[in-house]
């Protein structure tokens, strides 16, 4: 099932004079057709190996150019039921059906292998001028080759982009990243029910590496066991769709380079956890902060500070909020706890499907977009100090129709754990 809001996403294409949306980035391809086009179609981070053809027009079908590998998953997971598949340069065929008569396997595969759709010949490995046919195909099929056609320009690199002007010519393509940032931004149950999952194992890798603590570990190892404990959650919890984790985990009193490698743990280093999993598609960004064995008075005061700034902040997350008001009381909260110098670029941002990557809208001091019900923020308040180490208070936040709920269970407080 798709998660894109397809009566959303055409009212956003007819007021931006776009005549359908061409979407290539592999996230967003499964976002519109509910399936993920396969593993190998993010390999090259390029333009081309999936695409999903979206019309403003209601009378016009969507369709999906896709993997040979995938035609079973979109046939049976996707809505669009236009759909052109390209070869890779996987070997595949199917046998279904023809198993089971006392034949030879290699008749059977002789047989299959007549099945397949032309051309039968695999590329090096997938073959962008046979998918721009393709789209070609569509785009006229649908009287789209003299309109102009939204396209996520932030994605697509310039020889890409060159190739499919050449395939379609009298197309216009206009940048359509911000368009599909705006239809991210507001959640639907599925996603929201992803996220909270995701956020309870993120939640049961920090505990399970707390647990694992000993004197003397590395910010390496701290992090490995993060990493097991998303996973072992994962499995305890029957998890089967938990597809990956990541971590920023710094150890000891400088929050880069070596905190986050070979720096050990030692009496009185903080312990940051900035971290998160991806579950069905969404990923989630928390983070906390914790003492190994003892708090100096110094770091306490810090994180004391940023607790008030992350509570000012929360304050104004709820619906018809401009963004800027959420940025503006999260700073002059820190400020006013006694850090008048701190200054920063962003207090959080949406949080969607792409691994390591931040979403808009970003809390941040110009952003003028309000608040709505559904949108999902991984709503920080950090400090890097070096001397004194790293610091994070990071939540998932879900605006409401009266407010928001947080997602998070850990308490925010400086954390004096070993």
């Amino acid at each position: 099932m798709a998660d894109v809001d397809a009566g959303r996403a055409r009212r956003l294409m007819v007021a931006q004079g776009i005549a359908a949306l061409v979407v290539v980035k592999p996230e967003n391809v499964q976002y519109v057709t509910g399936v993920h086009p396969g593993p190998a179609s993010s390999l090259w981070r390029r333009a081309g190996p999936a695409i999903a053809l979206l019309p403003a027009d209601e009378a016009q079908t969507p369709a999906a150019i896709v993997p040979d590998t995938q035609a079973w998953a979109f046939a049976r997971g996707s809505a669009i039921r236009d759909l052109r598949t390209h070869p890779l340069w996987i070997e595949t065929d199917d046998v279904t059906g023809l198993l089971g008569q006392g034949r030879p396997i290699e008749d059977v595969i002789r047989e299959a292998a007549g099945r397949r759709p032309k051309p039968t010949e695999r590329p090096g490995t997938y073959d962008l001028r046979l998918i721009l046919g393709h789209l070609a195909e569509l785009v006229h099929a649908r009287g789209l080759d003299q309109e102009q056609l939204g396209i996520e320009l932030d994605f697509i690199a310039a020889n890409d982009l060159r190739a499919f002007q050449e395939y379609l010519p009298r197309v216009r393509f206009v940048d359509s990243s911000m368009l599909i940032y705006e239809l991210r931004a507001i959640k639907n149950p599925r996603e929201i029910a992803a996220f909270r999952v995701a956020t309870e194992l993120s939640e049961a890798g920090i505990m399970a590496a707390l647990g694992r603590l000993e004197l003397g570990m590395t910010a390496a190892e701290v992090a490995l066991a993060y990493r097991i404990g998303v996973n072992d959650a994962a499995r305890a919890g029957g998890v089967a769709h938990l597809e990956a984790t990541w971590d920023i985990i710094s150890v000891g009193p400088r929050p880069w380079g070596e905190g986050m490698t070979t720096a050990r743990v030692e009496p009185g280093a903080l312990l940051k956890f900035d971290v998160g999993c991806i579950v069905g598609g969404c990923e989630s960004d928390i983070g906390r902060t914790f003492a190994f064995e003892s708090a100096s008075v110094e770091q306490r005061r810090v994180h004391e500070g940023l607790e008030h700034a992350h509570a000012a902040g929360r304050a104004q997350l709820r619906p018809d909020v401009p963004v800027s008001a959420v940025f503006q009381a999260a700073l002059d909260g820190m400020r006013e706890a006694g850090f008048p110098s701190y200054t920063r670029g962003h207090f959080g941002h949406s949080i969607g499907s792409d691994f390591g990557h931040e979403e808009w809208p970003y809390i941040a001091a110009a952003e003028a977009t309000r608040l709505e019900p559904g949108m999902l923020f991984a709503f920080e308040t950090p400090y890097y100090v070096d001397g004194l180490g790293g610091f994070i208070i990071e939540d998932h936040i879900l605006i409401t129709e009266d407010g928001h709920e947080n997602l998070n269970t850990m308490p925010r407080e400086l954390t004096v754990v070993g």
